[in-house]
């Protein structure tokens, strides 16, 4: 009895979380740059159901099947498919096509983001927010104007002269990347450049979030969550009975 306790109330805990996770992705819908997680669940512990068969002294067993004890969220998926374009016309806005992802040198660490949304720091340099300089073939990129031209690879000129190239990184594995924050990542592999990458200056890229998906999955999940805990409820009233009326003395 105690069992099904265990796996109504972990279902509880996985929908909740789930509610969790589409919840984010819903409040991140106008992150530029953002994707979307999704929840990647997995059995805490399974049970092998056998039927016994005796012959004489002998005992052997031919197995059923497996039933799960318990269902956990086991981890966050990130799914990194390309968002769609808006149009900024920002001199400082960039979006990438396909695969890959900007690199920002933060404190000596490069942090990686597919948010185009850069400015110009004090020096003159392109930077991302608050979190670095963007790099390029020869490091921190300097523009010092918005006076430039740009070509769909990322080069940079200024009156005819090549000022720098926007380095576009790519990762074999993208589970190697771990969330800094919203949009950003760190990385515990070695990336590699994109040879010939393709930007688009003037325009950011939006997330990669499906309202109408994410409202589904949190309905789904909260008539799931709701579901347990009713089946909860009547647990909880049978081994109260079972307490107070089996094994009684009339």
């Amino acid at each position: 009895m105690s069992r099904g306790l265990y796996t109504l109330t972990s279902g509880m805990l996985t929908q909740q979380k789930k509610i969790e996770i589409s919840s984010n992705n819903i409040a991140n819908i106008n992150t530029t740059g953002y994707k979307k997680e999704q929840a990647v669940t997995t059995n805490f512990g399974s049970l092998l159901i056998n039927k016994l068969q005796q012959n004489g002294i002998y005992e052997s067993s031919t197995p059923l099947g497996e039933v799960s004890l318990i269902r956990i969220t086991e981890d966050n998926n990130t799914i990194h498919s390309q968002g769609t374009l808006d149009e900024t016309n920002g001199a400082y806005d960039f979006a990438i096509i396909g695969a890959g992802f900007f690199a920002v040198n933060n404190n000596g660490t490069n942090l990686y983001t597919r948010n185009g949304s850069f400015n110009l720091d004090e020096d003159g340099y392109l930077i991302f927010s608050d979190k670095g300089r963007v790099q390029g073939e020869f490091g921190d990129i300097f523009i010092g104007t918005d006076k430039y031209d740009f070509l769909e690879d990322g080069s940079i000129y200024i009156d005819g002269e090549l000022i720098d190239r926007i380095s576009i990184y790519d990762f074999e594995d993208y589970n190697t990347l771990d969330k800094a924050s919203e949009g950003m990542y760190g990385a515990t592999a070695e990336p590699y450049l994109v040879d010939m990458p393709q930007l688009k200056k003037g325009m950011l890229e939006r997330s990669n979030v499906n309202l109408t998906q994410e409202m589904t999955d949190v309905l789904s999940s909260q008539r799931a969550l709701q579901s347990n805990s009713q089946a909860l409820k009547m647990y909880d009233l049978v081994m109260e009975s079972a307490a107070n009326q089996i094994g009684r003395i009339n």
